[in-house]
Parts: C-alpha cells; structure tokens; sequence
C-alpha cells in the first residue's frame, strides 16, 4: 500500500511535459497495473468534473430562462435568448421553445460510466488512438482528417477523430451521448428516474448503451462488470464533488 502511494504522489506531483497526445509520460512508466488504474482513475476525474459543471451551468440557466425571461423584452432576456439559441444549435432541438427537449438532453452523466466506457475504448489510455489522438473514447469522424484504424474494411470510410486534448475527448463524448439519436433511450431512463427522484447510476445507464458498440447487449454487460469490479459505482453518489477521498481507493481488478 506504501508503494502504491508513493507511486501515485510521484506520479501526480512530478510535473512533465505531456507527450503530443495521450497521458503524461510518468503515466506509461508505471509499471503495476493496480496502480496504473488508480492513476487511470484520478487523471480523468478533474476533466469529468470540469464538462460536467458546463453542463449543470447550461442546465441551470435553460431552468431560469423559462421561468424568468422568456416572455420578457429586457436586455438581459436579448441576451439570454443568444445563449438559448447556441444551446439549441449545440444539443440539436427540434423545437426552441420546448423546454422539456433542453432539459431532457441537458444533464449529466454517471461518473462510473464514463470511467468504464473511457477505460474499456481506451484499454487504460493505452490505445494508439489516445495516444495519437487524445480520443478517449473510440469516437468516429467522416472527415478528412483523423487516424484510419488498422484493419478497416476496405469501403469503409470513417476515421479516429482527433481531439486537442483529453478534456476535448470527455466533453465531446458527453455532447454525444446528450445529443445522438442512437442514446434516445438513454436521456429517456435518465429523465424518467430524475422525475422519480431515483439515483440514474452507472450500471442503470449502461443498459441503454447498446447502440455505442458493435457488441451490442455484450457490451452493456462489459460496463457494468468494470463498474462493479472497479468499485465506480462510489463516484456516482454526488454528482458535483469527485474529487477522490482522503485514503479512499476503489476496488481493481486484475
């Protein structure tokens, strides 16, 4: 247990340059693999937790636009009608004024489950396309640009998007699952247990994931056993403090 402290202050306070994408390097120096996913775990967190504060902070202010400045003729309403119509442009509404549409695409995701899908696309940060990429999550682009993957069927044409940095991965990510028809069911769940006032956790979320993967329900299934096995499930009790307790370290598997 020492040890694996002692690895993780070095790693956390040894301030390296980063390579071009990826991890910083003392990440690929570690050598154990229980201390490597807790390194795995506590990088991601500070970039899940900044995405989804921009996301409570867009989910806030579409509650209080509807309340409070839609039928009204101020400046501050003009304004606020811009930022309106940047988040309808972003999260894809069909219907401006529809506040339920916001609201439903509008919200945050389980922690354990960006952690799952994160560590299960990226095979602990090690895939090329991390490494190349910053792409944490296996996402598609048709562009001109990105990393073709090897083996790819000779018609096909879709690539490896590439991001500027992790924290690009994990935001885009979370657009994507709040936005993608693919996830319907998903945002439906989520809405209907948030109705309720019943916990939307990692486990219940990674059921409707079965449109994200090729493996379809053998997936879902994937996610939630690194959910449990890992212990994830304890980042999805608060959903704004993520920040790792004191002496606190998840279940691993080997």
């Amino acid at each position: 247990m020492i040890k694996i402290f002692l690895i993780l202050f070095l790693f956390h306070t040894n301030i390296l340059l980063a390579i071009d994408g990826g991890f910083n390097e003392d990440y690929y120096k570690i050598q154990d693999s229980k201390v490597k996913k807790i390194a795995f775990v506590n990088t991601l967190l500070p970039k899940i937790k900044k995405a989804e504060k921009q996301i409570i902070s867009d989910r806030a202010f579409v509650d209080t636009f509807f309340k409070k400045y839609l039928f009204t003729y101020s400046l501050k309403s003009r304004y606020d009608m811009k930022r309106l119509i940047r988040l309808a442009k972003k999260y894809r509404i069909r219907q401006m004024y529809n506040e339920h549409e916001y609201l439903e695409k509008i919200d945050t995701i389980p922690v354990s489950l960006v952690l799952a899908q994160a560590a299960v696309e990226s095979a602990w940060g090690e895939s090329r396309f991390v490494k190349e990429g910053n792409n944490l999550f296996g996402e598609w682009t048709w562009g001109k640009i990105g990393i073709i993957p090897k083996g790819r069927d000779k018609n096909a044409t879709h690539r490896l998007r590439i991001f500027k940095s992790l924290d690009d991965s994990v935001s885009r990510y979370m657009l994507n699952i709040n936005r993608h028809r693919s996830y319907k069911d998903f945002r439906s769940l989520r809405s209907h247990q948030r109705a309720l006032n019943i916990k939307f956790s990692g486990p219940d979320a990674a059921t409707k994931m079965t449109n994200y993967s090729q493996m379809r329900e053998v997936y879902n299934r994937l996610l939630i056993s690194v959910i449990k096995g890992n212990g994830y499930i304890a980042y999805d009790v608060k959903s704004i403090d993520l920040s790792p307790k004191k002496g606190f370290l998840p279940r691993f598997k080997r």
